[in-house]
């Protein structure tokens, strides 16, 4: 069950400067769920969480990045999965509110050659999750991702690949990377 601060549509859309129907959008293409009312026919509303309003900025900042709005699904329901890994260690960790703590650690998405998720989590050696392909989260062909830490890659430093480009996950040719404790200790929630 969700507790906490809800949010109607055009507050969400106030205090992301962003148009609702883009919010409309992405409820409709199944992206964003509210966590605690949706619309149920004409003249109703939908009630949005923290939680939402974290996967509003989130996917907002994707969209100008000109993510697919399959993508920045596939990459919502993929932090999903990795906060209720956190969970398993960390039972009170929830998002954005562990984020907006002043000693939390970096949470950063990181698209890796446009075919993989990771997060990593920390500081100066931050702990490298995922490489969960997008393309069967895209195509909804897929089941629930399946959140590790992976192995280091055969014949590459934990930093570089081969071609001197990518991270500690390998990027050979493009890296999107996002910084979701930025993002969340941006959120105006008072």
């Amino acid at each position: 069950m969700v507790h906490g601060r809800t949010f109607t549509l055009s507050e969400l859309a106030r205090s992301l400067d962003a148009p609702q129907h883009k919010l409309i959008h992405l409820c409709e293409k199944g992206v964003i769920a509210p966590e605690f009312q949706d619309a149920a026919g004409r003249g109703s509303s939908r009630l949005f969480s923290t939680r939402n309003f974290l996967e509003f900025a989130i996917a907002l900042r994707l969209r100008s990045m000109m993510t697919s709005v399959a993508a920045v699904g596939a990459i919502l329901l993929v932090l999903r999965r990795f906060e209720l890994v956190i969970q398993e260690d960390l039972p009170e960790f929830s998002l954005p509110d562990k984020l907006r703590d002043p000693g939390a650690p970096d949470l950063r998405l990181i698209v890796s050659d446009g075919t993989a998720i990771y997060f990593s989590l920390g500081g100066v050696e931050p702990k490298l999750f995922g490489g969960i392909p997008m393309d069967g989260l895209e195509s909804g062909s897929q089941a629930e991702p399946r959140l590790v830490a992976p192995a280091a890659k055969q014949g590459r430093s934990p930093q570089t690949s081969r071609n001197g480009f990518g991270g500690p996950e390998g990027s050979r040719f493009v890296r999107l990377e996002l910084s979701i404790t930025a993002i969340a200790r941006d959120l105006p929630l008072l």
